[in-house]
């Protein structure tokens, strides 16, 4: 992704605290921001209301290609919590959204 111009970054619905024990759990290669408040999550239509086991909003699991000025120009949108797209089409999105760039 550097080489294109760009990173990694995930955004989780979690408070703060739990995003950086994750991060650092995990020992992540990229930021991790955390959305408590679920705002940037609706913003991108990716919060489920009344969702979670006890009626809470809970975010949905995606993931989005998001260019420089803001557009998001590819998306994988969870049909179930389980649902990720595979490795190989984020990759084919990143290479048509954002072609290698030269020497």
């Amino acid at each position: 992704m550097r080489a294109r111009g760009g990173g990694i970054l995930a955004i989780a619905a979690d408070d703060m605290e739990d995003a950086r024990r994750l991060r650092d759990e995990e020992e992540l290669p990229f930021r991790l921001l955390s959305a408590a408040g679920l705002t940037v999550l609706d913003d991108y239509g990716l919060a489920h209301p009344e969702g979670g086991l006890e009626g809470e909003t809970i975010a949905i699991p995606a993931e989005l290609l998001v260019a420089q000025d803001g557009t998001v120009v590819w998306q994988h949108v969870a049909g179930r919590i389980t649902d990720r797209a595979p490795p190989e089409r984020i990759l084919a999105a990143i290479e048509e959204h954002f072609p290698a760039r030269g020497p």
